[in-house]
């Protein structure tokens, strides 16, 4: 049988002496730090869940649309790249879900074509499906909601879309061609 050794602790330190002054006020900090998310969460068992906002997309999908037949709306005087809309893409869906094929060609000419959609009710966006090379789509199975950052510098011509499709929580108009029609109109002059 093997003997056991022990080591004997170190004793303890001694207490800094500004800790007792301290102690009350990290307590409270402590307590309040656990009360706040406990609240956040109390309150989002109160209201009703809100289910996820269901989007709908064409079948067959809408072609990709040649230049000359897409509307172009105005960014921002700090974007190089020029933003369009195909109106024959846009479809409203429940009065609060806009769809729309957006293009978006660089300087040097590159398209890149999306379908996406904005829930208006919730301010969200969720990319759908993407323009292939030849025309055909390839559509985004696990595409997600995700917020929209109004006041986002970077990719400003969503908060601008966004901006002319949605006010007051649903659909800025309740057909495609109103929907159009606020595509004409100049940036700022859009009333929601």
């Amino acid at each position: 049988m093997r003997a056991s050794t022990r080591v004997a602790a170190d004793p303890p330190a001694a207490l800094p002496a500004c800790l007792p002054a301290a102690l009350p006020a990290c307590l409270v900090s402590a307590l309040l730090a656990c009360l706040a998310p406990a609240t956040a969460d109390a309150q989002s068992l109160i209201r009703d869940p809100e289910p996820p906002t269901e989007v709908t997309l064409p079948d067959p999908m809408p072609g990709v649309p040649p230049a000359e037949q897409t509307i172009g709306f105005y960014v921002s005087p700090t974007t190089t790249n020029r933003f369009a809309v195909d109106p024959r893409s846009i479809g409203i869906d429940g009065g609060k879900v806009v769809r729309f094929t957006l293009i978006v060609t660089s300087r040097s000419g590159v398209r890149n074509v999306s379908y996406e959609a904005f829930a208006c009710d919730r301010a969200e966006q969720r990319l759908l499906a993407i323009a292939r090379s030849d025309g055909s789509w390839s559509v985004l199975r696990d595409s997600r909601w995700r917020p929209l950052n109004i006041d986002d510098t970077v990719n400003r011509q969503m908060p601008e879309l966004y901006r002319r499709f949605c006010a007051g929580g649903a659909a800025a108009g309740t057909t495609p061609k109103a929907l159009v029609a606020r595509l004409h109109s100049e940036p700022g002059i859009v009333n929601n």
